[in-house]
């Protein structure tokens, strides 16, 4: 299952990605922010989650590269929209399913 690519907003300083975020609303009731900061002293990637269930991660997530980081959110992302899709198809077969008897 495909989705939409992300939308970064990057900030550089001195050549590098300092800090990168991704904000979405998905139907004007689920919002997913990713945010991503370079730590210069250790050169990793932080990732930061937030939104609501396996979205949030309370811990960030180090990674060697923006482009690491980036993917990863897209993963959460993706994961997060093929359970969103399941929960909507559920509930269209069981309306479906009580509209049949």
């Amino acid at each position: 299952m495909q989705f939409k690519e992300l939308e970064w907003k990057d900030i550089t300083s001195d050549g590098v990605i300092a800090c990168s975020t991704c904000e979405l609303s998905i139907c004007g009731w689920i919002k997913i922010e990713f945010r991503i900061n370079h730590e210069s002293k250790e050169n990793k990637y932080y990732l930061y989650s937030f939104g609501k269930g396996g979205i949030r991660r309370l811990e960030p997530v180090k990674y060697d590269s923006v482009e690491s980081a980036k993917n990863a959110a897209y993963r959460i992302y993706s994961n997060e929209m093929a359970r969103i899709k399941k929960a909507v198809d559920f509930l269209i077969y069981t309306e479906s399913s009580i509209e049949d008897d």
